[in-house]
């Protein structure tokens, strides 16, 4: 999968797979996808907006791009600053 044909696939309001919207995400956080590249399809999705489950796919590949840190050491009632 290439960045060059998600973008265009949202620019034409089509919905993104949930492998197409992981590989943007990795691709951007290995370096291999440009800064430029993120910014087109982020035009593409405010122009074309989001189903519900391209949101959620979005939202996980990001939060399962980086570190994850275990608070349960402080209870059940914790939240970090993104919650």
């Amino acid at each position: 999968m290439n960045a060059y044909d998600i973008i265009n696939k949202k620019k034409r309001g089509e919905e993104l797979s949930r492998e197409e919207i992981r590989s943007f995400v990795r691709g951007y956080t290995d370096g291999s996808i440009p800064d430029y590249q993120a910014s087109a399809l982020l035009m593409a999705i405010c122009l074309r907006g989001m189903n519900d489950e391209e949101t959620y796919e979005l939202t996980m590949a990001i939060a399962e791009s980086g570190d994850a840190v275990d608070l349960s050491e402080f209870g059940a009632l914790t939240a970090d600053k993104h919650s």
